[in-house]
């Protein structure tokens, strides 16, 4: 059977998809699995044994030409691709569930309540009505299992087998960062949302608190200097350089634990089976917590469709706290 995923963005929500190939590959060991992702997050998907083809699309590049000639040679180029069994939009847009349509094979996608464009809803040959009271990571996989027949329990990812993985010289990058004789932390300053980010000077304290090696990630230039404040107050820590995916990966799984936002390089931490503490406010907990993953969230209402912007709880949420939570999983 030759199936297609279609999860284009973000960061952290390919990483949680990702967790359905496991479930996938466990029931058809002999399926060809492709997935399809923007080219700048698409090096996640790198080195995975359950995918047998990333199909990189630039869909900023083909806004930016505004070429109805660019447009059609994609729509080619994707439609050879193919031909599928099975295509499951994972992502629930318009823009994923038109690249689904381009590929062939019967078309699956959330129900029409769960998706964030309904008119996406028009592209599928099948609707899948999935509990919107489950995590993400789970809702994901449900999709995925329900659309092939199969059938999926959420405690199959709880844990998950590690499903991450990176090159041999991938861990270059920040080799000399790591200590052989102190336990390796890695902090995660910020998300891709602003209210979903802890303060500096909280991660700071933080630092402050534990013993151990202190590293701090960063992914662009505000990253770097969000990162940078927690390490002048945090004399101990240390600013990694920037990293690209799978140096990333190459990096948290060499970790003994990684504290932040609701992100990326946390979820990475979960995939990968290392120690994580992940903090939430307006955005409801995505992953399944486990003995070694554990998060920490606020009193807040959350909206699932909508989270409230102006919610900054999280950075309520006291260091000492995560401190001590960080210190009971190092022990």
């Amino acid at each position: 059977m030759k199936i297609a995923f279609v999860r284009l963005t973000s960061l952290g929500d390919i990483i949680l998809c990702m967790a359905a190939l496991q479930v996938v590959r466990r029931r058809l060991p002999e399926c060809h699995i492709t997935w399809v992702a923007e080219r700048r997050f698409a090096d996640i998907l790198d080195h995975n044994p359950d995918i047998q083809q990333i199909i990189r699309v630039d869909l900023k590049e083909l806004k930016r030409k505004k070429s109805l000639t660019a447009l059609r040679a994609e729509y080619r180029r994707l439609a050879s691709c193919g031909d599928f069994d099975v295509v499951i939009d994972l992502h629930g847009m318009l823009k994923s569930a038109v690249i689904a349509a381009s590929l062939g094979g019967v078309r699956y996608g959330f129900a029409r309540q769960m998706l964030k464009e309904p008119l996406a809803g028009l592209f599928y040959n099948r609707s899948v009505p999935v509990p919107l009271d489950l995590p993400a990571v789970c809702r994901y996989t449900a999709l995925a299992a329900q659309s092939l027949g199969l059938d999926f329990r959420p405690d199959e990812l709880c844990p998950p087998k590690p499903y991450l993985f990176w090159g041999e010289g991938d861990g270059a990058a920040t080799e000399e960062y790591f200590a052989t004789d102190k336990r390796n932390i890695l902090l995660v300053p910020e998300t891709s949302a602003s209210y979903k980010n802890y303060p500096p000077e909280k991660f700071a304290r933080i630092a402050n608190l534990l013993p151990g090696n202190i590293m701090i990630c960063h992914g662009n230039q505000q990253e770097f200097l969000t990162a940078s404040q927690i390490a002048e107050r945090a004399p101990h820590a240390r600013v990694l350089p920037r990293l690209n995916l799978n140096q990333l990966k190459a990096a948290v799984g060499r970790c003994d634990l990684v504290i932040g936002g609701d992100s990326g390089p946390t979820h990475i931490a979960w995939a990968c089976g290392v120690s994580s503490i992940t903090l939430f406010g307006a955005t409801p907990v995505c992953i399944c917590p486990t003995e070694r993953n554990r998060v920490i969230t606020t009193s807040s209402v959350v909206n699932l469709r909508k989270p409230d912007s102006r919610d900054d709880s999280v950075g309520h949420i006291a260091p000492e706290e995560i401190a001590r939570l960080a210190q009971e999983l190092l022990a």
